[in-house]
């Protein structure tokens, strides 16, 4: 079986998505509250606290006035919501009733919070909601959270399960992927990116630990591989901050998730003249920690990238 067909048999495992390909994407860190602490979240290191003073617990008709204006600026976009935990966020069924209204939905997810899920689950259209559940082993247990994700299912919306391959959290990796299976559900890998015992990875991953990633994937090169091997993208045109934005919890807005300091900002959602930039423009950061290129590169790079792990 050649690389391509392993890649594509691996990808049709999982409910396939059913939103449309919008021309511009915005990530939305809707506040930084989370009931986890797991120890790899990248939010530990700006610090809980700190980061909590940018939330806007604002009223959902303010939310969806600013993306309102986003709406007539470029249509229907794509919102990737994430957070912390963004089903603890206050009324959270009523705000994403009215921003479905105006855009597509994406809502990354620890799945604890079953009783915020369900009511979102009666108010939302499934065709304008989608889901990617986060498995955090060290902070739940697996069957609670697979009934979580079967009842997204079972209600229509396309709702898979992402597990992060995490020094710690890896030598059962394969058994939390099988026990998955079991309940029909594919366990997609995340690549870590960060410190663990004074390393950093995903540089320091072994050889022995980057081939168990492989086998427990089930392919050598595909959309989960990459970064396991990562290349610098320095100086690389790219279409964040042109095509893709993201929203920090004050409104702020930001190139991509690694330009995310206070005086790289583009602008705010709240201001009437906010506007993205008009032309794709050289990558400043070495590595796509967060993946922007999935919607912020041209389509032929971003293939090539998924598929052979490298660029053209």
């Amino acid at each position: 079986m050649t690389t391509a067909s392993r890649f594509d048999e691996t990808r049709a495992v999982n409910l396939a998505s059913r939103l449309p390909t919008r021309p511009v994407v915005f990530a939305w860190d809707l506040h930084y509250s989370c009931n986890y602490r797991c120890p790899y979240c990248f939010y530990n290191e700006a610090g809980w606290t700190e980061l909590a003073k940018k939330n806007l617990y604002y009223e959902a008709v303010m939310w969806e006035a600013a993306w309102s204006r986003v709406h007539d600026l470029y249509g229907r976009c794509q919102l990737r919501i994430t957070a912390g935990e963004p089903f603890t966020y206050p009324r959270f069924d009523e705000l994403l009733e009215r921003i479905a209204r105006l855009h597509d939905l994406q809502v990354t997810t620890n799945c604890s919070q079953g009783e915020a899920m369900r009511r979102v689950a009666e108010r939302i259209a499934p065709a304008a909601l989608e889901l990617d559940c986060t498995y955090h082993p060290l902070m739940s247990e697996l069957d609670a959270f697979a009934d979580n994700v079967a009842l997204l299912r079972e209600r229509g919306f396309v709702a898979n399960v992402c597990f992060l391959a995490y020094p710690p959290q890896m030598p059962r990796m394969a058994e939390y992927k099988r026990r998955f299976a079991e309940k029909g559900q594919y366990m997609n890998m995340a690549i870590f990116w960060g410190k663990f015992k004074g390393e950093q990875y995903p540089f320091a991953y072994t050889p022995e630990e980057r081939r168990a990633i492989k086998e427990t994937i089930g392919v050598e090169i595909g959309p989960e591989t990459v970064n396991l091997e990562p290349e610098s993208y320095r100086g690389k045109p790219c279409g964040a901050g042109q095509r893709y934005g993201v929203v920090q919890g004050d409104g702020r807005v930001f190139r991509c998730g690694q330009l995310g300091l206070e005086h790289q900002s583009i602008g705010s959602l709240f201001d009437p003249d906010f506007r993205l930039a008009e032309a794709a423009s050289p990558c400043t950061v070495d590595y796509c920690r967060s993946k922007e290129f999935q919607v912020a590169w041209d389509a032929a790079d971003r293939e090539t990238l998924l598929r052979e792990n490298r660029l053209r």
